[in-house]
């Protein structure tokens, strides 16, 4: 829907409407935290390809992920789906808890910092929790 770059010269880029594995990134496993178990399963049963040996790509590992996604209100991927490439995502909820799109903060690994995890984390979270109180008119 919308991207605001930054001026770093080294920076990630993701095209609009690009598609990804569910699994294997951050704003994938935003969503399926919030989609249905039986839909969860559907996805689990096709199989789940590994791109990295940091790819959730273990159905007890994607389960897992997704109650700490619940809990924590999001996720992040750090070189799970493309190499260099980190990001916390927190999901944008309808008033029925239906995932419709994902608030994210991209960066490349050399930029990712663990002990600012939880400050950005919580950024995109309230980013997220702010445009679906918009769109609810809130």
């Amino acid at each position: 829907m919308d991207r605001v770059d930054c001026h770093h010269a080294v920076r990630t880029f993701h095209t609009i409407g690009d598609t990804s594995p569910l699994h294997a990134t951050a704003t994938g496993r935003t969503i399926l935290a919030h989609l249905p178990r039986a839909d969860v399963d559907e996805l689990i049963g096709r199989g789940l390809e590994s791109y990295y040996e940091s790819t959730p790509a273990e159905p007890g590992l994607l389960r897992a992920e997704s109650e700490r996604v619940r809990a924590d209100g999001y996720a992040v991927n750090r070189n799970q789906y493309r190499p260099d490439v980190c990001a916390p995502t927190a999901a944008i909820l309808d008033e029925n808890g239906t995932p419709l799109a994902t608030a994210a903060v991209s960066m490349p690994d050399s930029r990712y910092d663990a002990e600012r995890l939880p400050e950005r984390g919580q950024l995109v979270a309230d980013t997220a929790a702010e445009i679906a109180g918009r769109r609810r008119g809130g």
